[in-house]
């Protein structure tokens, strides 16, 4: 792995879906389903299925937000995380981005974010979701919201229903909220499927467990 070179911006940490394009050796090109890590003006740390090798040129869009030109700066070594293997990568771009324009794209960037507004603690957890009861698993857990796994995520900005028992807590605990990113079964990158979820309105006891069973371990 390339020495990591001195960044001339603070980063910002989000963790959202991104497209990343790479141009490979011969005109070759593939495109690689991911997560974000952390953004600044001068370039972001991106999470991708595998490795694509240094200075690989990119465009990368962040949660649906325009291309960003981009090129390869250090890559590894694989990881895994609560929703899956992925491989960290550099990314610089190609032009830094102006005060303005960076303001504007991490507001918009921090809105898809909210869920990840509290740190996010990994747990294992059985959840039933909708009037229905369908099974899923939530993957990560925090005060704002959740990542649950299922086969069949919901779509974006889509309201949902979590019941869910947290261990220790013998009372359901019933919330709602809004899917702000999702990831499809058919996706190519190396998360589990599911959905990101930031809760609505959570009721006074229900917000009470929940910072209490948070308290419990340390947060991701």
């Amino acid at each position: 792995m390339s020495p990591i070179p001195a960044r001339s911006h603070p980063r910002t940490q989000l963790y959202l879906p991104s497209s990343c394009t790479a141009l490979l050796p011969r005109d070759r090109t593939v495109t690689l389903e991911g997560k974000t890590d952390t953004v600044g003006r001068g370039g972001l740390r991106l999470l991708l299925p595998t490795l694509l090798k240094s200075p690989t040129p990119v465009t990368v869009s962040l949660a649906g937000e325009g291309a960003l030109r981009a090129r390869v700066v250090w890559a590894g070594p694989t990881r895994r995380t609560d929703l899956g293997t992925v491989v960290p990568h550099g990314l610089r771009f190609i032009e830094e981005i102006s005060a303005f324009t960076f303001a504007n794209l991490l507001a918009t960037l921090r809105e898809r974010a909210r869920v990840q507004r509290s740190p996010r603690l990994p747990v294992r957890i059985q959840v039933m979701l909708g009037e229905t009861f369908q099974p899923a698993r939530a993957l990560n857990l925090s005060t704002t919201g959740a990542f649950i796994t299922t086969p069949t995520p919901a779509a974006v900005c889509e309201e949902v229903l979590l019941h869910l028992t947290l261990p220790g807590n013998g009372r359901p605990l019933y919330l709602s909220g809004q899917v702000v990113w999702q990831n499809s079964a058919r996706s190519s990158n190396g998360f589990q499927p599911g959905m990101g979820v930031a809760f609505g309105n959570v009721g006074t006891e229900e917000a009470t467990i929940l910072r209490h069973f948070l308290r419990q371990a340390p947060a991701r």
